[in-house]
């Protein structure tokens, strides 16, 4: 089972200001294995091992393209074993294709716990 954060939000609503900001957040509980896209605040990828429990975690704070999107699927395949992803997402009735091809990546299952954060009902 996976534990899914879908952090949702139309252009320039925080997503990934929140993505940053839950990776500062377990920093100090986490090893980094890898960060892809490092230093494009936009598009960077956080992929981290929980010091005590070894579980993987992957942060994502891309979802404004489809070749971003596809990038963040090329990362899951590489990480089967992912215990937690936190991703930015496009709300469905804003930009159904972006928020279609973000669920696609994720490849949700039934077993996976997942949990969305609307960033655009936060602001209200």
């Amino acid at each position: 089972m996976r534990r899914i954060t879908l952090v949702q939000g139309e252009k320039d609503s925080g997503k990934s200001k929140f993505i940053h900001k839950k990776f500062k957040e377990i920093e100090s509980e986490v090893e980094v294995i890898e960060i892809v896209n490092e230093g494009d605040w936009n598009t960077e990828i956080y992929i981290v091992r929980n010091k005590k429990s070894n579980d993987i975690i992957i942060l994502n704070s891309g979802s404004d393209m489809r070749c971003i999107i596809s990038s963040f699927g090329a990362v899951l395949s590489k990480y089967p074993t992912v215990s937690s992803i936190f991703t930015a997402i496009r709300p469905y009735n804003k930009n159904p294709k972006l928020h279609i091809w973000m669920k696609l990546e994720l490849n949700i299952t039934e077993q996976d716990e997942v949990t969305t954060i609307d960033l655009d009902e936060l602001e209200h």
